[in-house]
């Protein structure tokens, strides 16, 4: 269990300063007295990176479920997702020695709960989170992806009457179907899962093979259904600890329910973050899709990087992943009647925009139509109305402004839309 806690948490990564980190946030009290299984730690990017409200991350490192202290190492991931305009949660919740499941999914529930009931003092976006976590993190993560709804498993931890659901998961080598560990071990071996002192039977409360029907509501498997939000999911074909086989057992399942899933199998990687995600084995991996009732598989691409994983957590949040800005006006003397297309290049649709640039003129916008425009200075933001906040793959929408001006009038530089640069087109 030991190996099983240090290998899981294991990151690559050295974090920077943040611009603001809120450490020891008690989302529920402690149980028992004096542990930290209902604490999180939250890392705000600088003002100024991607927009807001900020699409929220939450983070839980595995550890077998023998630690309370599982929001340990959302530091690192919080060093590159606040660069990206994400706000990090880490979330501790109780190990399996200070309750049995389902307390675990209770209380990732009731962090959720609390975030997003607070989401406002945090200026974070209560309809854009996303959950990532490796090992017994990441069956968390599915956990609390999948079962979104599902009213036995909310719980009465800390806040409650609030949504619980996350709008996407992130999973790295996870188990998922405990009593068919053992058969998916490695030739070469592997821990006995169905062992009476296995982290499995401790986290349920019974040697697995004894109590089936209690292990299956432990399997984020049984919760799979269409309407599940989009999950990503790794797994190294030679872990030693979570077989491989786990998250082939997943992803048949999403692909037989018409879900929406990415599997990415590594060959050769064993378990942990340094395994799936080590640059020599770059091109070596499998890549399978399912969306629609229809799947893809795709060898050697996409690499498994943290832009990869930006890309796929952008598109679950619906906030674009490429984008094209085409910019018309029509120039006075003393100023200008621009339309703004904005055109989703992406395979994903937008649900709500923000486009922002700079001036690098002195403009004045006057007035505006289809937008909800403000300008400070020489920085303009512009958002949707509300009746064109959705831009459906490969499709457009239009607003306009008319400014005054003085002196040079040159286009803005740049287009970023929902925190990412666009291709500048000019009419």
């Amino acid at each position: 269990m030991t190996m099983l806690a240090t290998v899981g948490v294991s990151l690559a990564l050295v974090p920077p300063a943040h611009a603001e980190v809120i450490s020891d946030i008690a989302y529920a009290p402690a149980q028992p007295a004096g542990s930290r299984g209902h604490l999180l730690d939250l890392y705000l990017p600088s003002s100024g990176i991607g927009i807001t409200p900020r699409p929220l991350l939450i983070w839980h490192s595995g550890s077998a479920w023998s630690s309370d202290d599982g929001k340990t190492g959302a530091a690192a991931i919080a060093a590159t997702f606040n660069a990206k305009g994400f706000a990090v949660a880490g979330v501790s919740v109780r190990s399996s020695s200070q309750a049995i499941f389902p307390a675990q999914v209770h209380d990732i529930k009731a962090a959720i709960r609390w975030l997003r009931a607070h989401a406002a003092d945090y200026q974070l976006d209560p309809n854009r989170f996303a959950m990532m976590g490796t090992s017994s993190g990441g069956w968390l993560t599915e956990m609390a992806t999948l079962t979104g709804g599902v009213s036995s498993l909310e719980g009465t931890v800390g806040t409650t009457g609030v949504s619980s659901a996350v709008q996407g998961g992130l999973a790295f080598f996870s188990p998922t179907d405990f009593l068919q560990m053992n058969a998916q071990n490695l030739p070469t071996g592997g821990l006995n899962h169905d062992s009476p002192a296995s982290p499995e039977s401790l986290l349920i409360g019974c040697a697995i093979q004894t109590c089936p029907a209690q292990v299956a509501l432990a399997n984020p498997i049984n919760y799979v259904d269409s309407n599940d939000p989009p999950l990503l999911f790794l797994h190294g074909q030679a872990d030693f600890l979570v077989p491989h086989g786990q998250s082939v057992l997943l992803y048949d399942k999403i692909k037989t329910s018409c879900g929406n899933a990415q599997f990415i199998s590594i060959p050769g990687a064993d378990h942990g973050l340094s395994w799936v995600l080590d640059p020599a084995r770059f091109g070596t991996q499998t890549s399978y899709t399912t969306q629609f009732c229809s799947g893809t598989t795709q060898v050697g691409s996409p690499n498994p990087t943290w832009d990869t994983f930006e890309v796929f957590l952008r598109g679950a949040l619906k906030m674009g992943t490429s984008c094209q800005v085409a910019w018309a006006p029509t120039v006075w003397s003393t100023g200008l009647s621009a339309n703004v297309t904005i055109t989703n290049t992406g395979s994903t649709p937008i649900d709500r925009w923000v486009l922002t640039w700079t001036w690098p003129g002195n403009q004045q916008i006057t007035s505006t139509w289809n937008t909800t425009l403000t300008q400070s200075g020489t920085q303009v933001t512009a958002r949707d109305a509300g009746h064109n906040a959705i831009i459906g793959a490969s499709s457009a929408t239009t607003f306009g402004f008319q400014a005054t001006y003085s002196g040079t009038n040159a286009p803005p530089p740049e287009f970023k839309l929902n925190g990412i640069v666009c291709t500048r087109v000019f009419g």
